[in-house]
C-alpha cells in the first residue's frame, strides 16, 4: 500500500443474489476497477465487508489490484430484478461506511477518483480530499434510500448543490431518478460536467450546463448491469489522459457498449476491442 494507484474507487463491493440463489460481486467499485485495469491501469479499491465477501472474481479479472476492505458484521447485499427495463432492488444488508481514515496515506495522491457510492456510504465530504486528483463521482448511492423490509426507492440529495462544485465529473442515470428527470438539469448547473445516461438511448453530456447528445453503439444487450459505472470509469480515465469531454463521452460509450454483451464483469472490454469499435462508429 505505499504506491499510490493510477485510478481509485472508494464504495462498496457488494453481494448481488441471483434468481438461482446464488451470488455475484457488484457495484461501481468493482465495475469502475475492472475497466480501469483492462484499460491499462493500476487500482486501487477502498471498500468495506464482511467474511462472506469473496473478491477472488475480483482478482481474477483484474490481476494486481489492490484493495483495502474494512472488516464489517455486513457486506452490503442487494436483489436485483429488471422487467421492462426497469430495476427494483432490495437492500438485503450494509457494511460500515467508509471514512477518509480508513484510506492508505500515500493513495491520496492518485490522479484520478471515483465516488461510488451505492447505498449512502460514501460521505460526500470525500470529493474535497484530494485537491490534486481529477475526482469524479457515479451519484446514485446518494439518491437512494430504503425502508424497514429493505425496498430501495428514489431519495433527492439534500446536498446536491453543496458537493456537486467539488466534483470534476457526475455520474447518473435516468434511472436513478425515477420519475424526476428535471433533476438532472438542475443537477449540471452546479458540476462542471455531468453525464445522464440512458442504456440503448445514449448519454447526454452536459457541460457547464449546456446539453450535448452523446449517441449509443450497438449492442446485443445480455446483461445491463454496471453498464453505468463502466461509462463513468472509462470518461473519468479519457479525462485524465486530456481528451475533451466529448472524445471522452464518445469512448465512454463504446466501453459501455461492449461491456452489455456478457454477464457481470464478463465482457468490460480492454482498450483495444474499444478502439475497433471506435472505428466502426456508433448508431
Amino acid at each position: 500500500m505505499g504506491t499510490a494507484p493510477d485510478f481509485l474507487v472508494i464504495g462498496h463491493v457488494t453481494r448481488d443474489l441471483q434468481a438461482d440463489g446464488t451470488y455475484r460481486l457488484g457495484g461501481t467499485a468493482l465495475y469502475a476497477a475492472v475497466t480501469a485495469a483492462r484499460l491499462g491501469y493500476r487500482v486501487g479499491i477502498l471498500t468495506a465487508g464482511s467474511s462472506e465477501l469473496d473478491l477472488a472474481p475480483l482478482y481474477e479479472a483484474a490481476p494486481g489490484v489492490a484493495v483495502v476492505c474494512r472488516p464489517a458484521a455486513a457486506s452490503t447485499t442487494f436483489v436485483n430484478r429488471y422487467s421492462g427495463g426497469q430495476r427494483r432492488q432490495l437492500l438485503l444488508g450494509r457494511a460500515v461506511p467508509l471514512e477518509p481514515e480508513a484510506l492508505p496515506t500515500p493513495w491520496r495522491r492518485a490522479p484520478a477518483v471515483l465516488l461510488g457510492p451505492v447505498a449512502q456510504e460514501v460521505p460526500p465530504a470525500w470529493a474535497e480530499c484530494f485537491p490534486h486528483a481529477l475526482v469524479g463521482a457515479c451519484i446514485q448511492g446518494w439518491l437512494r434510500a430504503w425502508d424497514e423490509a429493505g425496498h430501495v426507492h428514489f431519495a433527492p440529495w439534500a446536498d446536491a448543490q453543496r458537493w456537486l462544485p467539488a466534483l470534476a465529473a457526475a455520474f447518473l442515470s435516468r434511472e436513478d431518478l425515477a420519475d424526476r428527470q428535471e433533476l438532472a438539469v438542475s443537477y449540471a448547473a452546479h458540476c462542471p460536467l455531468l453525464l445522464l445516461t440512458a442504456g440503448p438511448q445514449g448519454a447526454t453530456l452536459f457541460q457547464r450546463g449546456r446539453p450535448e447528445h452523446v449517441a449509443a453503439f450497438p449492442a446485443r444487450e445480455v446483461d445491463p448491469t454496471g453498464a453505468g459505472d463502466v461509462f463513468a470509469t472509462s470518461l473519468l480515465l479519457r479525462l485524465m489522459e486530456q481528451a475533451a469531454a466529448a472524445a471522452a463521452a464518445h469512448f465512454a460509450a463504446a466501453a459501455a457498449a461492449l461491456s452489455v454483451q456478457g454477464p457481470g464483469i464478463a465482457a468490460i472490454p480492454d482498450r483495444p476491442t474499444v478502439e475497433a469499435l471506435l472505428q466502426q462508429g456508433p448508431r
